[in-house]
């Protein structure tokens, strides 16, 4: 299609295109309709002698052998190029079309020259943003199982637990696969597609107010959603921007809150408030089990060292606890760059620091700051409060204080904070830059929501489980599995 489209381009710049372009076919001739095309064409004045203008079709008389578009043809190829413009974009589209302008005219092996390079810059596109057919129906295949466990058949985000990750892996991950073949033999494949679905599930909860979300089913008329259609009714809903990004985009600009080895354990244990609530047990499992498995893939591929046998009978490395340990570490790493971006914003005498000084403070007094109350009504909502200037403005003038006011103890403590890190962007001359302030005051409110939900996290969702108990049983059903999947005959 993308071959035939760039003949068109051929046959609209050489048909007697004065500037040698062809804009003029496919967004000047009217609507994208076949009498349109013919129209167009009609008026050709045939500078080449190469093309024959038809009552059904174009036909371009190429040096080696012709070629021949319907006009029937037309319309659809017009989209192509259209969708071309919008994906690829219109000046990578113009460059790679630049070879088929030229005065002369080209030839087959020209044309299908051009053709594949801009099915290359197409499938480039296209792969960067579509999952992997394979990917796909695995994704079918985790909704149908999740369906079909779901109690009233009602698809939302509470059908998919820490027993609906873990009963899907054991059952498809080895020999047994479900009707179209799908096997899924890692872990955390599994888990990351649960992650996604909760997360969308409970976006369209929370937007939509709905009390069963997407409800499955195939009684169309009263509005359910075919599961073979349903990864396209989600694919409309996207969550929002995750604070990860917002750490990475910090990460790129230079201000290294955030080192690698760290940014791998957020990844692993934030996954959005609804997985946290959720899938509290698959997080854990997916850090611990999810790693050792990934180290019996890479051992499996090298085919060197002790026996996979020996080496699934030592997993886990580390335990639930070793984990946990280390989540608590990393929140405490996030409360220190809130106090030392505090104090970054702080002599900047940036507003964000005031957001900061709340969330790690907040039962801080700040009565004294808001002053007189008789403040008119301007009736405007453009116009800033007098009042939060002025308290603004008291709060920052207390910052010296040290000992004598609340908010003086936090300035010294975020000084003190500030002083002992030693990466990159935290120095004195980094600071005093306006980019270099700017970019601590946008990551404020992605550490302030990360440590709500790392807090939350730790002292809420898995505080009720007996860590010590899930490990034994979730030791034996891993090993087992792991030994169908690797050891002995499969091994």
């Amino acid at each position: 299609m993308v071959r035939e489209l760039c003949h068109l381009v051929v046959a609209a710049v050489h048909s007697g295109s004065d500037d040698h372009r062809f804009e003029a076919l496919f967004f000047a001739s009217g609507p994208a309709r076949r009498s349109s095309f013919k129209g167009f064409f009609a008026g050709f004045k045939n500078r080449h002698g190469a093309i024959d203008v038809g009552a059904n079709e174009v036909c371009i008389h190429y040096a080696d052998k012709p070629f021949s578009i319907t006009y029937a043809r037309m319309p659809l190829l017009s989209a192509l190029m259209e969708f071309l413009m919008t994906s690829i974009g219109y000046g990578v589209l113009d460059d790679t079309l630049s070879a088929l302008m030229a005065k002369d005219m080209p030839n087959q092996k020209q044309v299908s020259g051009v053709a594949n390079e801009l099915s290359k810059k197409l499938y480039t596109y296209l792969g960067a943003h579509l999952p992997p057919a394979q990917e796909q129906r695995k994704s079918q295949s985790f909704l149908r199982f999740v369906t079909d466990n779901a109690t009233d058949k009602d698809l939302s985000s509470m059908a998919i637990d820490d027993d609906t990750v873990m009963e899907f892996w054991l059952r498809f991950s080895g020999e047994n696969k479900d009707e179209q073949g799908i096997d899924v033999k890692t872990y955390r494949s599994v888990f990351r597609m649960a992650v996604h679905l909760v997360s969308i599930l409970r976006y369209a909860e929370d937007k939509f107010r709905m009390d069963g979300a997407l409800p499955i089913g195939t009684d169309f008329e009263t509005g359910e959603i075919d599961p073979s259609d349903l990864d396209a009714a989600l694919a409309d809903i996207e969550p929002d921007r995750s604070p990860l990004e917002d750490l990475a985009d910090a990460i790129s600009a230079g201000i290294k809150i955030i080192n690698k080895r760290e940014m791998e354990t957020l990844e692993e244990v934030f996954h959005g408030d609804a997985a946290a609530s959720l899938l509290t047990v698959s997080i854990l499992r997916n850090a611990v089990f999810g790693t050792a498995q990934s180290g019996l893939v890479q051992a499996l591929r090298q085919s060197k060292g002790r026996s996979l046998e020996q080496q699934i009978s030592e997993v886990p490395a580390d335990d639930y606890w070793v984990r946990l340990d280390q989540y608590r570490k990393l929140l405490d790493h996030i409360e220190q760059m809130l106090l030392a971006s505090f104090h970054v914003l702080a002599c900047a005498k940036n507003a964000a620091a005031a957001t900061i000084a709340m969330a790690l403070r907040p039962d801080i007094d700040v009565s004294s700051l808001i002053g007189k109350t008789d403040e008119p009504d301007w009736g405007d909502s453009n116009v800033v409060s007098l009042h939060a200037n002025t308290a603004l403005t008291q709060f920052f003038s207390r910052l010296s204080d040290e000992d004598a006011s609340d908010i003086g103890q936090l300035a010294g403590a975020a000084r003190k904070a500030f002083n002992g890190v030693s990466r990159q962007g935290f120095n004195d001359a980094d600071i005093k830059r306006a980019d270099s302030v700017a970019g601590f005051a946008a990551l404020t409110s992605a550490l302030i929501s990360l440590r709500g939900a790392l807090t939350k996290f730790l002292n809420q969702h898995t505080a009720t489980i007996d860590w010590d108990h899930q490990l034994v049983i979730d030791t034996v059903d891993f090993q087992s599995q792991f030994t169908a999947l690797y050891g002995g005959q499969n091994g």
